[in-house]
């Protein structure tokens, strides 16, 4: 039974990091032992050689361990917010060129009014050898389309590591752009969540560790991980996808999504965490 724990969290802590693929219950035995609830910042950078990236995914996601619910959040990169620091209005994805994790989380705070109780940093390359490790992953696509020279044709898919990248990452072809992508991102946390609440996973956790280690940064302590008992008691946590609800904009000759203050405040009201 201790090997069956050790698999799923092992392969927990690295579906949380995997680009906002997957969900992670964590006990923290200080400050935040009093707390039944937090926020978890989940970014996928598209880092290239000589250049720092972008944050290519950002999702917040708020874990809720009294009631094994998790609130998952996924942040159009082209939101419109101010960079903390920077004192520029820009895309919300710029935050990681300019200042990394430190700027990235401080602008997520500031833009939604929250605190950002820990933060997962993920390679999206890395991405494919996590999928890969896990055997693949299955999805539902709801309409057929061309991306990255994959065919994805409506209904069943199977994927490996480099059909999944392409699958999150396609946006333009969607009608729905970043909203419908943020669904597939979705598609894909669910089925990875599957993967490591197998028993099978177990035989995967040195390369997951290994894959982890190489990919993967976060201030979650990884023995500290090891105490997220509640995935393991309570099974499969509670999914509810928030969504950010604004509207394409063109400022000064770029095109952004702008999200109201009346909005931002019921966000910010969903996200604040509770001790009840």
């Amino acid at each position: 039974m201790k090997k069956y724990k050790i698999g799923i969290l092992a392969a927990c802590i690295l579906l949380l990091g995997t680009a906002g693929f997957g969900i992670a219950y964590q006990q923290q035995t200080s400050a935040k032992e009093q707390s039944h609830s937090f926020n978890v910042l989940v970014m996928g950078v598209d880092e290239r050689p000589g250049d720092t990236g972008r944050s290519d995914v950002l999702m917040v996601v708020n874990l809720d361990t009294s009631h094994n619910k998790a609130k998952v959040m996924p942040i159009p990169r082209d939101t419109r917010v101010h960079i903390d620091g920077k004192g520029t209005d820009e895309k919300i994805n710029h935050a990681y060129r300019y200042g990394g994790i430190p700027l990235t989380v401080r602008t997520v705070e500031k833009f939604l009014d929250i605190d950002v109780d820990y933060y997962v940093k993920v390679n999206m390359e890395g991405f494919k050898d996590v999928v890969d490790e896990l055997g693949g992953v299955n999805v539902k696509n709801p309409f057929p389309f061309v991306f990255d020279s994959f065919i994805f044709p409506e209904g069943e898919n199977a994927l490996n590591g480099e059909k999944a990248l392409a699958y999150v990452r396609m946006r333009h072809e969607d009608p729905k752009g970043d909203l419908g992508r943020n669904n597939r991102q979705r598609q894909v946390v669910e089925a990875l969540l599957d993967k490591g609440m197998n028993m099978s996973t177990v035989k995967n956790i040195p390369s997951l560790l290994t894959l982890v280690k190489k990919h993967i940064r976060t201030n979650i302590d990884v023995s500290d991980a090891f105490t997220m008992y509640n995935i393991i008691k309570n099974g499969r946590p509670d999914f509810e996808t928030v969504t950010v609800k604004g509207e394409g904009q063109i400022v000064d000759g770029t095109w952004y999504y702008v999200v109201k203050p009346s909005e931002k405040k019921q966000l910010s009201a969903m996200f604040q965490q509770t001790n009840e």
